[in-house]
């Protein structure tokens, strides 16, 4: 592990379409943000969750950052991180994405020498919450949520962030397991019948 990389959980959104409390919900009996503080604890040294309320977060062991911008998207918290932490190297990860493959993200801190940003393409397109970030982006960062933007596309641009292709992807995530979001009721009861299928959450494993 390198020192300095800070595992960020993005567990803001109000998850309206999946009727509130999204990081709550449980996926093989667990929640989803202890599955994605665990999956950002085999990588990451230092591991924090973003939130609108830290109160909300009470029971967790780790530190909870509380949005500077409640409600403003994932752009205005990954700059309420580099504000009010000590974070350098920054890997951000939803919540909401209970099947990301720790292959996946290894390969994403691999390509972040030398670079300011590194992403991938989903089957949806560039991937910004599933990413890494140097502290080098914050003024960029900041001078876009002063100017609005909520969403972090702009900022993976005009920093000329890495980009793995879909081909590079499929090298370590063939089935886009990383990229199932849980949206909808049916997007969760899709994840659980896959890691079932698979007993993704049966034992340790690295893939």
């Amino acid at each position: 592990m390198r020192p300095e990389l800070t595992a960020v959980v993005l567990a803001g959104g109000p998850g309206r379409r999946l009727g509130g409390g999204k990081p709550w919900r449980t996926l093989g009996g667990r929640r989803l943000v202890d599955l994605a503080l665990e999956r950002a604890r085999e990588l990451c040294p230092q591991v924090l969750v973003a939130a609108a309320d830290c109160a909300d977060f009470a029971d967790l062991t780790c530190p909870v950052v509380a949005d500077r911008w409640p409600g403003q998207g994932p752009l205005a918290a990954l700059v309420t991180v580099f504000l009010d932490t000590p974070a350098t190297s920054v890997l951000l990860l939803p919540v909401d994405a209970p099947l990301m493959r720790p292959a996946l993200l290894r390969r994403i801190l691999e390509l972040s020498d030398g670079q300011k940003a590194v992403c991938c393409q989903g089957p949806g397109g560039m991937e910004p919450l599933m990413a890494w970030y140097s502290r080098e982006c914050l003024p960029c960062a900041q001078k876009l949520v002063q100017d609005g933007e909520r969403r972090p596309h702009r900022l993976l641009r005009q920093v000329g962030a890495y980009t793995m292709s879909r081909e590079e992807v499929a090298l370590v995530d063939p089935d886009d397991l990383s990229f199932i979001n849980v949206n909808f009721p049916q997007d969760l009861e899709r994840a659980e019948r896959i890691a079932a299928e698979r007993g993704l959450f049966d034992t340790p494993e690295g893939a």
